[in-house]
């Protein structure tokens, strides 16, 4: 079974145990206090109390055996984290930056994966502030048609034209693509920024929609 080690029993780091746990991973975490230590018990875990800067005790709690380790509280514990789990061989290193301008060319130099939370905060913000990239343009009781602007984080994108269709169940005539309006072809790939008309019968059309902008 896959090993993972957490730092830090906090709300993130139980919300990733419960990640890792329901994709196969044996997880244990480690607390700096044992009322820390008792959030722990929220996770199906092993949690151990100790100092995690501290090579010895990472040592005694497995850290050699971990293909996985996240470090996900205060920055200089994650980058002293990160140097051990480094030198020991550990393949994936993945820490929480609160100050990026700070720590992030340091986490790098390490060859850790750094998930800055300003990063993370202003995307989802971006995310939910992010202008509307659908307009319906017909509808009756039975056919809807809207206009759809593919958006970067679309998971269609490389997509085939056929294989959306297929897909959702619905028709996608027309792509507006850098102002040239381009019938489609059964093999024709989205890619960002098109605008594209989908249509179909009522559910399969706003299902449709939904997921590929």
């Amino acid at each position: 079974m896959r090993r993972a080690l957490i730092i830090g029993v906090n709300d993130i780091g139980i919300a990733v145990a419960r990640l890792l746990v329901g994709n196969g991973y044996e997880v244990a975490m480690i607390a700096r206090s044992e009322d820390e230590g008792k959030l722990g018990k929220k996770v199906p875990a092993y949690v151990y109390v100790g100092e995690p800067t501290k090579e010895d005790f990472l040592s005694e709690v497995g850290i050699d055996r971990a293909e996985l380790v996240l470090s996900l509280i205060d920055d200089d514990t994650n980058i002293r984290v990160a140097e051990i789990a480094r030198a020991r061989g550990v393949p994936l290193v993945i820490l929480l930056i609160h100050d990026k301008d700070k720590y992030l060319d340091r986490a790098i130099e390490l060859g850790a994966m750094a998930v800055s939370i300003s990063d993370a905060v202003l995307s989802k913000i971006a995310n939910y502030i992010r202008p509307q990239f659908k307009q319906l343009l017909y509808s009756d009781e039975n056919v809807q048609m809207y206009y759809v602007i593919i958006s970067s984080e679309s998971p269609y994108i490389g997509q085939s034209i056929k294989d959306i269709g297929d897909k959702c169940g619905v028709s996608i005539p027309v792509v507006v693509r850098n102002n040239e309006v381009i019938i489609t072809e059964p093999e024709l790939k989205l890619e960002p920024g098109d605008k594209i008309l989908v249509v179909g019968n009522a559910d399969s059309v706003v299902k449709c929609v939904e997921r590929l902008y």
